[in-house]
């Protein structure tokens, strides 16, 4: 699969600016394992997930015109009520 992330007009990556704890691998590694998804606004989706080592995020994203990329529009760190949301729409932890 391939990702197009938003960029600011700087050119720098819009999530990376507010969140640069998060990184592009981190966000990427989301789509690998089961996610909670949930319809955001403007036709985005929101997905909570975790990465490989663990860490909660959400990422926002939208789907290309043919599902041939993902979009993203930005990603930070899971608060506590996006990781119960998860852990009830997933049924636990894999």
């Amino acid at each position: 699969m391939r990702f197009v992330f938003a960029r600011e007009r700087d050119g720098k990556i819009h999530f990376r600016k507010r969140h640069p704890e998060v990184t592009v691998r981190e966000v990427k590694e989301v789509f690998e394992f089961r996610m909670a998804i949930q319809p955001a606004y403007g036709g985005a989706w929101k997905g909570v997930g975790r990465t490989r080592s663990r860490r909660f995020l959400v990422v926002i994203f939208k789907w290309g015109k043919k599902k041939d990329y993902i979009f993203i529009l930005t990603a930070y760190p899971a608060k506590r009520k996006h990781v119960e949301v998860y852990l009830r729409t997933t049924g636990g932890i894999q």
